[in-house]
């Protein structure tokens, strides 16, 4: 078999050496059991679910009428929150002072640029459950500009967070995350 032969021949998983990857490990996150914190009261619960070097994932749920008031995020923090019940309103200043509204119902994504002033509020009789998903803190800084619920990100009762980098388990819930 010449050099060119073997360039040509297509990568498979069998032809693989796993010998470079990291420890192989899946988990399982049990948000009944997951710790979380609370914004406006206890009708706001934020459980951040799984952060990792390259995306932080957050579940939260708002309870009819509650509302995640006006806040800003770093500009380096895109968010892509799904509906997965109830529905919400996105309201986004403009730096013009006007608003953009968005309703997010069911299977619903909504983008919020980085940086953006930002409220969310439930609406309807049921329970709005969303997941969020956005870019991991690059150094240790506040995630919020402003707003309530714990600033420094250090300070969230993450229920799995891993380092891929150094391949280790900053931080793992031992209530709420089994292999």
């Amino acid at each position: 078999m010449t050099d060119t032969d073997e360039a040509e021949q297509p990568l498979t998983p069998a032809s693989l050496a796993y010998t470079h990857l990291p420890d192989q490990t899946m988990y399982k996150v049990s948000l009944d059991d997951a710790s979380h914190f609370e914004q406006g009261g206890d009708d706001i619960r934020t459980y951040p679910v799984c952060f990792t070097n390259e995306f932080k994932l957050l579940y939260f749920e708002m309870d009819p009428g509650a509302v995640i008031d006006w806040h800003t995020h770093a500009p380096s923090f895109d968010e892509v929150c799904l509906c997965l019940d109830g529905a919400a309103r996105y309201t986004l200043k403009r730096e013009d002072g006007d608003e953009q509204v968005l309703r997010a119902e069911q299977r619903e994504f909504v983008y919020l640029p980085g940086g953006a002033r930002h409220k969310i509020e439930t609406i309807g009789e049921t329970t709005h459950q969303g997941l969020v998903a956005m870019p991991p803190d690059s150094v240790g800084r506040l995630e919020l500009l402003e707003g309530d619920g714990p600033a420094q990100t250090a300070d969230w009762p993450v229920a799995l967070w891993v380092d891929r980098i150094r391949d280790e388990v900053v931080r793992k819930d031992e209530n709420a995350v089994t292999e």
